[in-house]
């Protein structure tokens, strides 16, 4: 009998969800308060308002996810641990049979915490990396003594044998250390990852942006680390494809924020259906219709785009910067013809 991995398993569980239109996955912004302030990040605040769900709305929800069918929850902020009450939430996660992702910046694992972790079965942690040194790391973070801190965090983590993805989110100040990065990852036995997108934050603040790498450093950077691959295709998750829109946002995944709105994703703010005063059930079939009616403006030139398959823009990254998902951006473009061009050099069958 043939045997699947845990990713191969869960992949195929949301293909065949996404088929069916039944809710899979679940990411839950527990808060936007967070530790650190970082410079690339998408967070609107960094700060826990007065506002954000209480343990016994959280635990509501938990219910009301599993009893429709949800397998994974991912949970994620702001930085999820710096809520007091994590520990009630990942054991009642637990409790419902779901299993559990948790993303952190890693600063505030200790030994303690790494054991609360083992204690709820947790299902992967999801660490972000943002530089191999201090002065690097600490440009990014915003924060003196959180390089330290992410240190003693990681090590904690490798300690516990726990699953820990480390991703590193490259921008223009740490791109040189990706290399070191992923050697001190590795050294830990750990899974290592970098990401070259970086957005507006959720309300469509654009000082993000001034981080981004260039399109031509972002191809540099593939060729440089995948040099046994053929350069990227287009994302899965949210790519320009026959549907116009044809992700898994509203087709078996969903987002919550810590305000209490269901949306189609964390980075698609939309379309913000109120859980105070609805079900997760009835949030679920809003999200459907709102990526059903969903239709391209005049602005939409993906089908006719010759370098369409190489283009990794998602109609969130549109409707984040100009509030129109059919709007080409040009970094994008730039960044998708940059790619043609570097795969058509890399194609065997090209006349030396």
């Amino acid at each position: 009998m043939k045997q699947l991995d845990a990713e191969s398993f869960l992949e195929q569980v949301s293909t065949k969800a996404a088929a069916l239109r039944r809710p899979e996955g679940v990411t839950f912004e527990l808060t936007y308060g967070c530790n650190l302030r970082c410079v690339h990040c998408y967070n609107p605040t960094h700060k826990a308002l007065p506002h954000e769900f209480t343990t016994r709305e959280v635990c509501t929800l938990l219910n009301q996810i599993a009893d429709v069918g949800v397998l994974t929850v991912t949970f994620t902020g702001g930085e999820p641990s710096v809520r007091p009450d994590i520990g009630e939430i990942l054991h009642h996660a637990r409790r419902q049979g779901l299993m559990t992702h948790l993303m952190t910046n890693a600063t505030r694992m200790t030994s303690s915490f790494t054991t609360l972790l083992g204690e709820v079965a947790i299902s992967q942690v999801n660490v972000s990396i943002y530089g191999a040194t201090e002065a690097v790391y600490e440009r990014m973070t915003a924060v003196p003594g959180s390089y330290r801190q992410f240190r003693r965090g990681l090590l904690n983590l490798a300690d516990a044998e726990l699953p820990v993805l480390v991703r590193m989110p490259v921008t223009a100040i740490n791109s040189e250390e990706i290399q070191a990065c992923r050697q001190l990852v590795e050294s830990l036995h750990m899974k290592f990852q970098y990401c070259l997108e970086i957005t507006t934050t959720i309300t469509g603040d654009r000082i993000p942006l001034q981080y981004r790498l260039t399109p031509k450093g972002k191809v540099r950077i593939d060729q440089e680390l995948l040099p046994m691959r053929e350069p990227p295709l287009a994302r899965e998750s949210c790519s320009a494809n026959q549907s116009f829109i044809e992700c898994a946002c509203g087709q078996s995944q969903f987002a919550i924020t810590p305000y209490g709105e269901m949306n189609l994703c964390t980075a698609f703010p939309i379309p913000r259906y109120a859980l105070r005063s609805g079900t997760v059930k009835e949030g679920w079939e809003v999200l459907k219709q709102t990526v059903d009616q969903a239709h391209p403006t005049d602005r939409h030139e993906c089908p006719t785009c010759g370098v369409r398959p190489h283009c990794r823009q998602g109609r969130s990254d549109a409707w984040l910067e100009t509030g129109d998902m059919s709007a080409c951006l040009p970094h994008y473009k730039e960044w998708a013809k940059l790619e043609q061009r570097t795969h058509a050099l890399l194609d065997p069958r090209r006349p030396a």
